[in-house]
């Protein structure tokens, strides 16, 4: 059974109960709570069309499922169709559905993912890989809420929600003519995007306690990671996101001896993650000589500390934590540092 990944809705959000599920929501990160108020907002507009934005593995079928749990509709089922996924032959018949007869194979009429959506939500996953002549009958049907089973004459209307997720930008493809202009314009009433995991690093320890606990049963202890595993956890870029660190917190949860995930239990390219960055500075240090004339440390240390202070906070626009994480410091160690860094200056100046 697939673990669902829910790392985004602010504390007021946190446990969630419906009909359907019970889904707790994980995330501290300013980003993440600027998501979440979004999320409650949309939800109290049952017919608003959403644009889910961001990465792979960034969450966004959990973002859909969350609007869906909180809004009007949620005693209805979710609906998801992956469309790119599909072959472009038979998206539309998944979608609108078939007639009986319609074509060879068609032996009985059918409902599509529009259809089961009526009264609830169509989440349209990857909407990108849409072909341009299926997008000219979505926006039809997205203008009418009106359609028609593929090789039918009825004319059909359902109350929907319709709620699309992309990881590629639409207006570029808007731009290239792979994306109809107004198709675009009809999907992104609202707007949400979700920031990939590096960017916020803060909420990698709370996720993780939240895989943690998913192994949990009643007679096994909780699960823990050692400091050595998460110190490289938390070192990791995530270029998967949040679905590569239930990945491989699934991996270190399989591997471990016992109920404490080692750095050994970790999956390979995170462990050589941490030793390329390490020969990456040891490489640094090689090129560093004493010159014959000697050297003022202090000053030579404290310009090397004050250039990669700033850099850092360029790197993230400002963030501490972001800043802090990429150094390997804390967020105080960074203030402190920034602090005594100006005063330096200041005295030299």
């Amino acid at each position: 059974m697939r673990m669902r990944i829910a790392p985004v809705i602010a504390p007021s959000l946190q446990q969630i109960e419906t009909n359907a599920a019970r889904r707790l929501v994980i995330g501290r990160s300013e980003a993440m709570r600027n998501v979440a108020t979004l999320v409650r907002r949309v939800a109290e507009s049952p017919r608003a069309s959403v644009l889910l934005q961001g990465e792979s593995g960034t969450g966004k079928e959990v973002i859909a499922e969350a609007i869906h749990a909180l809004s009007s509709r949620a005693k209805d089922p979710f609906v998801a169709i992956n469309c790119a996924a599909i072959p472009h032959a038979l998206l539309e018949t998944e979608l609108f559905g078939v007639e009986s007869g319609a074509y060879t194979d068609a032996k009985i009429t059918r409902d599509g993912h529009i259809a089961r959506a009526h009264h609830a939500t169509l989440f349209l996953d990857e909407i990108g890989a849409m072909p341009l002549s299926l997008q000219a009958k979505l926006l039809r049907f997205l203008e009418t809420l009106r359609f028609r089973r593929v090789g039918g004459t009825k004319e059909l209307r359902v109350d929907v929600r319709i709620i699309s997720a992309t990881n590629v930008d639409l207006k570029t493809e808007v731009a290239r003519k792979a994306f109809r202009e107004d198709l675009f314009y009809r999907l992104e009433v609202i707007t949400i995007t979700l920031p990939p995991l590096r960017e916020r690093p803060e909420d990698i320890e709370p996720l993780i306690e939240h895989f943690l606990k998913s192994y949990q049963t009643e007679d096994m202890s909780q699960l823990r990671v050692s400091p050595e595993a998460m110190e490289l956890l938390l070192r990791y870029s995530w270029p998967g996101n949040v679905r590569q660190l239930l990945h491989a917190i699934t991996h270190g949860q399989i591997l471990c001896d016992g109920r404490v995930i080692e750095a050994k239990d970790l999956p390979e390219e995170i462990r050589l993650a941490e030793s390329s960055a390490a020969q990456q500075l040891e490489n640094v240090q090689e090129q560093v000589h004493l010159p014959p004339e000697g050297v003022d440390l202090g000053a030579l240390l404290g310009g090397i500390e004050r250039k990669l202070l700033w850099e850092a906070l360029e790197r993230c626009p400002g963030n501490q934590v972001q800043a802090a994480a990429l150094l390997r410091i804390s967020r105080d160690q960074l203030r402190y540092r920034l602090a005594h860094s100006s005063k330096m200056v200041g005295a030299s100046g």
